[in-house]
């Protein structure tokens, strides 16, 4: 069998390591960390599941096929959850915008449409393109909010072109296993496992083998170094490519009469709330938790793109507590609060993000990249990316 190495033992290179050895390759992963998983995990408590990271996948076709070959039943969203809000005029709305946004909205969609300009020019920001076919309310109360409970970057600072060039999203149908995320990444390392992939933990790779296919399934960090030797320019855009730190704290309550039912809130910049968004957990997935399940989301700190210095978790719970009586208009202590803090986070789908997009063709043809910064965004897209594995990269002296 031909040996193939893979850099990473997160979502995207457990299945980067299964579409290998369904390939017929003799599989090695190399882990920095001391077990597989990366960012996802599953946490059970007294007080419910808590997720350290994504709590569902998009569910497509991709998905299904996942979720078949590891034999996991999916668990689908409860049909309450299709319910969102944006925060806007001191309360939780469905629709955040008033009727002359909302006019405004319309038209310069209508005036974009007629005169084929909805798409996004390459050198936009989301800013710059919400304001052109959509107006500066609709980009403040609504686009915005939405594109930063995903990226956890403000309109400014990411690119239009970067986000939309692949049409834009509608409502989808989210899916999780019963167990939580953390149920899939331990179906999939195990039956990896079985099929003789061989993992090693608690070593950072420290140089790639070019006789070697290799995968990169790390973050931008990490991957610029290693690519440094043998492609430069695709190194020094990985090294361009902003992080911003995460913080998600999942805090149960008391159920309250008043509580939403829904998948969650987002939260406009300037509205007198720091968190992104927040969402309604035990809303989303029946049989969660008794309790009322909330997970707030923060980019660290909450004003700042690319900061590194993360908070302790006191820092993280009263502003939580802060946000959550403006929110709510009730001053509701949590039972219990747990926080997991991601640094260096998400790559921020800013400019850089395009030239990183540019530079991926020079990498040598024994090596391949994969994770968030080189596709969409979304774990759903990480498995998908992991199914387009060319079987043409093949090491130098192949």
């Amino acid at each position: 069998m031909t040996p193939a190495r893979v850099i990473g033992a997160g979502l995207s290179g457990l299945a980067a390591a299964w579409v290998l050895a369904e390939a017929g390759h003799e599989v090695e992963v190399i882990e920095a960390a001391g077990g597989p998983g990366g960012l996802i995990g599953s946490r059970q408590t007294p007080y419910g599941l808590v997720e350290r990271a994504a709590n569902a996948f998009v569910w497509n076709d991709v998905t299904a096929r996942w979720f078949k070959r590891l034999r996991l039943t999916p668990l689908f969203a409860s049909p309450g959850s299709r319910r969102r809000f944006i925060f806007g005029n001191g309360r939780p709305r469905r629709w955040p915008l008033g009727v002359r946004d909302t006019a405004i909205l319309a038209g310069r969609l209508a005036f974009a449409g007629a005169r084929r300009q909805l798409r996004p020019r390459r050198d936009e920001s989301v800013a710059q393109f919400g304001h052109r076919i959509a107006g500066a309310g609709a980009t403040r109360k609504l686009i915005g909010p939405a594109l930063q409970g995903i990226h956890a970057a403000p309109p400014e600072a990411l690119s239009a072109h970067a986000i939309f060039r692949h049409g834009f999203p509608g409502r989808r149908v989210i899916a999780a296993p019963a167990g939580g995320m953390e149920e899939f990444v331990a179906r999939l390392y195990d039956q990896l496992q079985d099929r003789r992939v061989s993992f090693t933990f608690g070593r950072p790779a420290d140089r790639l083998d070019p006789a070697v296919r290799t995968i990169l399934c790390c973050g931008v960090r990490h991957a610029a170094p290693l690519v440094a030797a043998h492609a430069p320019a695709l190194a020094s855009a990985l090294a361009n490519t902003e992080t911003t730190p995460v913080v998600t704290a999942t805090a149960f309550f008391e159920p309250h009469p008043e509580d939403l039912d829904g998948f969650g809130v987002l939260f406009p910049r300037g509205c007198g709330i720091a968190a992104l968004g927040c969402l309604f957990n035990a809303s989303i997935f029946a049989g969660r938790s008794s309790l009322r399940s909330e997970t707030w989301i923060y980019a660290w700190p909450p004003s700042a793109v690319g900061a590194l210095t993360p908070p302790v978790d006191a820092d993280v719970r009263r502003q939580l507590d802060a946000d959550r009586a403006v929110a709510t208009r009730r001053d509701a202590r949590p039972v219990a609060v747990f926080a997991t803090h991601h640094s260096p986070g998400l790559p921020v789908y800013g400019p850089a993000i395009l030239e990183l997009g540019d530079r991926l063709d020079d990498r040598p043809p024994w090596l391949e990249l994969l994770g968030n910064y080189t596709g969409r965004p979304g774990v759903s897209s990480l498995l998908a990316s992991a199914e387009r594995l060319t079987s043409a990269s093949r090491p130098a002296s192949a």
